[in-house]
């Protein structure tokens, strides 16, 4: 993201370009800027609201420092922060140092969606199945989803996300062939440029995604049955990293991608 403005008007990154010390604490920054800026205030204005120093608000809304939970109340009645939404950041203020998260089925996905509103980029490696954002609705629903879970996607424009597919994901038996053939060509159609064929050799991994957040290390989504797990710390997302830059180095490129893509489509009558 751009930097502009005078000293302290836009939060500013530190020298190494990483800003906030935690997931949750860029959460609760990021809403909070936003706030600030939807009313026109400057950091060195709304500080003074809040009887705080400029640079010590500046580190607030960088994440580089977890506000108190009286800083936290001050700042939602100051910003006027819909009151329904504020029990929320309390509790991403209260659990600012934790660097793991664990969401189970039926706790809802808002938290989710929150990181993946802050991230500028994803990439997604699958071993098995086409990810869901490149999933027709009818393969999506012959995994034993229900009917009007999911929508086929459009083509994206500008692509945000990048897809590292096995070839074993381009087959499954429980996919009628003609699905799996209409699957093909959609993949060939939907943002072809972001998706990229692993070769058959590479070791399949459980599926994941890196998350990648400007000025914050990467961050690592899994999904296991519903249950979402994402890692935030360096020490626990090394493994997925160093993992996907493999990956990344052994996959096809997107050209060659959609030429076997396309062959595959045209085996199964789907081409014409």
């Amino acid at each position: 993201m751009p930097e502009h403005g005078t000293a302290f008007d836009t939060p500013r990154a530190d020298g190494n370009g990483v800003r906030a010390k935690t997931l949750r604490g860029l959460l609760v920054a990021r809403e909070l800027d936003t706030a600030r800026l939807a009313r026109s205030l400057t950091t060195r204005e709304l500080a003074g609201q809040m009887t705080m120093s400029p640079a010590m608000l500046n580190r607030v809304m960088t994440g580089r420092r977890v506000p108190t939970a009286l800083e936290i109340g001050g700042l939602c009645g100051l910003l006027d922060i819909d009151p329904a939404r504020r029990p929320h950041l309390y509790r991403l203020t209260a659990d600012a140092d934790l660097t793991e998260w664990i969401i189970r089925p039926g706790a809802g996905t808002s938290a989710l969606g929150a990181i993946e509103e802050v991230a500028d980029t994803a990439t997604w490696l699958d071993p098995l199945l086409i990810p869901r954002p490149l999933r027709t609705a009818a393969y999506h629903h012959a995994l034993g989803h229900p009917i009007g879970d999911h929508q086929s996607p459009e083509p994206a424009a500008p692509p945000t996300d990048r897809f590292l597919l096995h070839p074993r994901a381009l087959t499954h038996p429980a996919i009628p062939a003609d699905v799996m053939g209409e699957q093909l060509l959609h993949l060939c159609h939907t943002a072809p440029n972001t998706i990229r064929l692993l070769p058959a050799t590479f070791p399949p991994h459980p599926g994941f995604r890196v998350l990648h957040i400007d000025h914050f290390p990467p961050v690592v989504h899994i999904d296991h049955h519903g249950t979402h797990v994402i890692l935030e710390s360096p020490d626990s997302t090394a493994a997925h990293t160093t993992l996907l830059r493999a990956a990344t180095t052994a996959a096809a490129t997107a050209e060659h991608t959609r030429r076997t893509l396309t062959d595959l489509a045209a085996r199964t009558g789907t081409v014409g």
